[in-house]
């Protein structure tokens, strides 16, 4: 770890609008102790009425209420096309809402992070009103349109952004291009280690702890193919046919009737053998008590239960999609298959299932991955030499371009 002896703190407020926390909101909070053992102190802004802000200052940590309006997004009312002009209008009252609440909050910083999708153009345009420096940490993969050309603008006028994917990375225009880096997330290679399997947490997970278990951990949405993983091992022949599906999670804030279509199909393929176990807390128990790991995303901007997994040494079974390709390697340290293929994906789970010895390969290569080049030491030495790198620079007002 990188300490820099006499060196001020730095204050980073992290803007966020969710209300519990996913993937993202559980890497910042992995990050703020290791980042305030290196002088930076993370702060959270985001609305009140969900779990998170409990979650955070559980931590120990600082949480600032933020009642930032609620966002419909830049897609047209079947999810694919163009918004209309009254969408527009509406969707930029709401930005300059959240603006003129940003810039307050940002003033009390010295430098902005926003996590969030829907807050990463307010905080470019409050970084530029409040004078502080901007910092987009970007998780999304974004459809091309609209949603693409507001993220690459505020790329541009954000101090530097953060791409947690080559896959991610791709949805920024060759305009912003040159302030955006590539950083992929860490993992606490501490709290998520192979290790005997809990008995009491197998015993949760399912209704028959002696079969194998096959396990999909995160968000319940369409986009994440949980109903895949169901038919995939409905199809399941041979000794893997004894083999149970738990899905730990909670469905999304879009995610509709789908968790109770997706309950209703695995009570009609998989009987007893399917469970729907919703949030818990203690993930690293979790993992280690699955016999593999799956994730069937269609579009996957990183996967950070699936790197979770990996340091725990749980072997895993994934969709070639979006981020998790720059760190799985099919046939070492992962099984891969085409998205959307339930076939595939069967044959997949059948041959870890049966084959101990590929399962163990699995297991031990990625945990080595892990241990090689995602731990969380040296992604916090190089964000909070980022951090401390901004705030020492200059912010130009609004309509005055760096290096003019």
């Amino acid at each position: 770890m990188r300490r820099r002896r006499g060196a001020e703190r730095v204050t980073v407020v992290v803007v966020c609008n969710a209300l519990q926390a996913w993937g993202a909101e559980f890497a910042v909070m992995a990050l703020a102790a290791p980042l305030a053992e290196r002088g930076v102190d993370l702060v959270l802004a985001s609305p009140l009425g969900g779990s998170l802000p409990e979650q955070w200052e559980k931590l120990g940590f600082r949480h600032v209420p933020l009642d930032i309006p609620t966002r419909q997004g830049v897609r047209g009312a079947d999810g694919d096309s163009s918004p209309g002009p009254g969408q527009l209008v509406k969707e930029l009252a709401r930005s300059m809402g959240s603006v003129r609440k940003i810039v307050h909050v940002a003033r009390q910083a010295d430098v902005i992070n926003s996590s969030s999708l829907w807050t990463h153009f307010d905080c470019a345009v409050a970084g530029r009103l409040a004078r502080r420096p901007v910092v987009l940490d970007m998780h999304d993969i974004v459809r091309p349109g609209v949603g693409r050309k507001l993220q690459t603008a505020a790329v541009r006028f954000s101090s530097a952004s953060i791409a947690v994917s080559h896959a991610v990375a791709d949805c920024v225009g060759r305009i912003g291009i040159r302030k955006l880096r590539i950083m992929v997330p860490a993992v606490d290679l501490v709290r998520f280690h192979p290790g005997t399997p809990d008995p009491e947490m197998r015993r949760l997970l399912t209704s028959s702890p002696s079969d194998p278990v096959i396990g999909i951990v995160g968000r319940i949405d369409p986009e994440k193919g949980v109903d895949l993983v169901v038919r995939a091992v409905a199809a399941l022949t041979g000794p893997a046919a004894r083999a149970h599906l738990v899905v730990v999670g909670s469905p999304g804030f879009e995610a509709g009737d789908y968790l109770d279509r997706l309950m209703a199909d695995a009570e009609r393929l998989l009987g007893d053998r399917a469970r729907f176990a919703g949030r818990i807390a203690d993930i690293p128990a979790v993992l280690r008590s699955l016999d593999v790991v799956v994730n069937a995303s269609v579009a996957e901007p990183f996967g950070l239960t699936v790197l979770e997994a990996q340091a725990s040494g749980v072997p895993v079974v994934a969709t070639r999609s979006g981020g998790v390709t720059d760190y799985l390697t099919d046939g070492d340290n992962a099984l891969l298959v085409p998205v959307g293929d339930a076939e595939a994906l069967a044959r997949a789970l059948e041959q870890v299932l049966t084959d101990d010895q590929l399962a163990a390969q699995l297991g031990r290569h990625a945990r080595a991955l892990a241990e090689a080049s995602h731990g969380v030491d040296d992604f916090a030495d190089d964000l909070a030499e980022l951090y401390r790198h901004l705030a020492r620079r200059p912010v130009r007002p609004v309509g005055v371009e760096q290096g003019r």
